[in-house]
């Protein structure tokens, strides 16, 4: 009952339905079924919480970890296997007794879709998600150059950047594009000079002609 509990807020995210008040209602269930039990209620509580921190605590080390190593393709692999596992797990919590009328899922459910579609949303700002091609990463980070040098090479060749390299047929890729350039314009760290911007632009035109012919 712990894991359901603790994983039904990422079913939510995964795409299913989840009630709102499923605490109260697993909590309720719960006394309901233990009230037989010939246990002292003090332990059984002290028995669940204990089931719901370990359950919790390790949901949480397996996101942070799997968050902090996806760089390459290999553990971005890894991320999306850890979440079809909690999928499935969604999956089956939608035939436990007491679950089944909390958490539905939408008719088709496939937890690799949606636990790709879900790693994607984590991983796009940073250029990793599964349909960004090594191209439209290249082309985004032209776009995070044009915003972050706009004040050094000046709004005409700025904007000339972003209309050469922001176009896409894709919306999603576009948005990306654009979320890179914006990116750039609002980051006041970076403090290039005209000669820095002009080396990363002419890296950037490198990088996007080697991605396109490969």
């Amino acid at each position: 009952m712990s894991r359901f509990a603790v994983t039904s807020p990422l079913c939510g995210r995964l795409g299913m339905t989840v009630v709102r008040d499923l605490g109260d209602q697993v909590e309720t269930a719960f006394k309901a079924e233990t009230s037989a039990w010939q246990v002292d209620p003090d332990t059984v509580e002290r028995l669940k919480q204990a089931s719901i921190d370990r359950v919790t605590k390790s949901f949480a080390i397996d996101l942070e970890t799997a968050s902090e190593q996806a760089k390459t393709e290999a553990e971005l692999r890894k991320l999306r296997t850890m979440f079809v596992a909690y999928g499935r797990m969604c999956v089956e919590a939608t035939n436990d007794p007491i679950f089944s009328r909390l958490i539905t899922a939408p008719a088709g459910f496939d937890p690799q879709t949606a636990a790709t579609a879900f790693a994607d949303s984590m991983l796009e700002d940073g250029g990793l998600a599964s349909w960004q091609t090594p191209a439209i990463r290249a082309r985004g980070d032209m776009m995070l150059s044009a915003g972050t040098c706009r004040k050094r090479i000046g709004k005409d060749r700025s904007d000339a950047l972003a209309a050469e390299f922001g176009r896409s047929e894709d919306a999603r890729t576009r948005e990306y594009y654009l979320k890179s350039f914006d990116i750039g314009l609002n980051d006041t760290e970076m403090n290039f000079t005209l000669a820095q911007c002009n080396r990363l632009i002419a890296r950037n035109r490198i990088e996007i002609a080697k991605a396109v012919t490969k």
